[in-house]
């Protein structure tokens, strides 16, 4: 997981410091830092590779390809907020046990708090415009729905950030609000997820030698679990057993890259094979055993 800081984010911290607000800011960093790594570690656990962090003024944006079923998407969409709604609920349990805290931590736990609970909501391209994305069975008709609902709330956040110059200017309001309405006017196409069949797990570098090794994994587990396996150093192939532990088949990387492109990650390792390579028992269609 990688990490890049936008011009306009050191501009932001600028002024955040110089109108005595640094804490402020590093208790919204850690929250955006948190939430996109939260992002990751999920995908990660589902088979799937997260693209560069960028720290935006309005927050943090991930980008990678976009392809993976709605299970996926739900979880790897709740697991951030999620993540930022525990932090903020551990910080105030913690005020009970150590009220002096209280002013060093407030900042963390009021930035945890607003990105679960901004990041909830369904409109576009927020976690949970993707979680009602996953769910619906028009999608066509939903993004259209929530790109307007991002629109209008777009405009919201940034008439409210700019009635904050009244008392002390939030820019991050405004910049949000923008962050919306740009969304809601012009689709975005960075999407939040990088299969791994497109990564470079397969390619090996045989100039200074790779390990071969071999594993047996049953027919009924997920892709992800073989994906989860692969290592840029190694050579690896697949025993696929049936329930009594017999081997049926076995995969080496070439065709798991294949079934990879073809199917979800979540699928089963004998459905995508039977989706892929048809009937295996069939001698011309059976892999190496």
């Amino acid at each position: 997981m990688k990490l890049k800081i936008h011009p306009l984010f050191v501009a932001l911290c600028i002024y955040f410091v110089f109108t005595g607000r640094a804490l402020l800011l590093a208790g919204y960093t850690v929250a955006v830092i948190a939430h996109e790594a939260a992002h990751s570690r999920a995908a990660a656990w589902r088979g799937y590779s997260l693209g560069t962090i960028t720290l935006m003024p309005y927050g943090g944006v991930i980008a990678g390809g976009e392809r993976y079923s709605a299970a996926d998407s739900v979880i790897i969409a709740l697991a951030a907020p999620i993540f930022n709604g525990a932090v903020a609920i551990c910080t105030v349990a913690l005020w009970w046990l150590m009220p002096e805290c209280y002013a060093y931590t407030r900042d963390v736990c009021v930035a945890n708090a607003g990105m679960c609970l901004l990041n909830l909501l369904p409109v576009y391209p927020l976690d949970g415009y993707r979680v009602v994305f996953a769910l619906c069975k028009n999608k066509e008709r939903a993004v259209r729905i929530m790109r307007i609902a991002g629109g209008a709330a777009g405009v919201i956040f940034a008439a409210l950030g700019a009635a904050t110059v009244i008392y002390e200017f939030n820019p991050t309001l405004v910049l949000f609000g923008f962050f919306l309405i740009y969304g809601a006017a012009f689709e975005v196409r960075d999407a939040m997820m990088m299969h791994l069949a497109s990564n470079n797990i397969f390619c090996k570098n045989f100039r200074t030698g790779v390990e071969k090794r071999r594993f047996a994994i049953s027919e009924d587990a997920p892709l992800s679990a073989i994906v989860r396996q692969l290592r840029r150093d190694c050579m690896t192939d697949f025993s696929i057993v049936g329930s009594s532990g017999e081997e049926l088949y076995v995969l080496d990387e070439d065709d798991v890259g294949a079934l990879c492109a073809e199917c979800e990650l979540s699928q089963s390792v004998g459905s995508a094979v039977k989706r892929v390579y048809g009937d295996i028992t069939d001698s011309e269609n059976a892999l190496s055993v």
